[in-house]
């Protein structure tokens, strides 16, 4: 069987989480990380090309993009900085905005539900309504995409 069809797409986005958490780690204590080793691990696969293709996908983007998701998620908190959230609040936003913003993989109240659902498991009690609100400021909506698209595709009459 292969591993994309080992791993449900909700199973997938809690590896990608517990492997961003541990870069965060990693880059916290300021020890060295070798990323692509770090999701390896957490699949328990010899290689990355084993690593099933939406969580290759969705944690590349992730970190490739991770001050910009950064900074999304920065100009929406009140009163509270990103760089003090707690690292696995953190790896929820960069998994959501990922496959979100820039892998466009499911529709934005399904990466909501589903961030909200790691939430709930791992963040304190409450903290799920923190991470809703937010990832709904910056989650581009189905008509956002369309109109980001068109705008790539130079079909906007311009």
């Amino acid at each position: 069987m292969e591993n994309n069809e080992r791993y449900s797409r909700s199973a997938q986005r809690e590896h990608i989480v517990q492997a961003l958490y541990q870069v965060f780690l990693f880059e916290e204590n300021q020890d060295p990380v070798d990323a692509t080793a770090v999701i390896v691990k957490e699949y328990h696969v010899q290689g990355f090309e084993e690593v099933p293709a939406f969580s290759r996908v969705v944690y590349t983007l992730a970190l490739d993009h991770l001050s910009e998701i950064e900074a999304l998620v920065q100009s929406k908190l009140k009163n509270w900085l990103f760089s003090r959230l707690d690292n696995v609040c953190k790896a929820i936003f960069a998994e959501a905005v990922a496959e979100g913003n820039y892998a466009d993989l499911a529709p934005k109240g399904v990466i909501i539900n589903s961030a909200v659902q790691l939430s709930k498991s791992y963040l304190k009690e409450g903290d799920y309504k923190f991470v809703n609100a937010v990832l709904d400021k910056v989650l581009l909506s189905d008509a956002e995409k369309a109109k980001r698209e068109e705008g790539k595709d130079g079909r906007d009459g311009k």
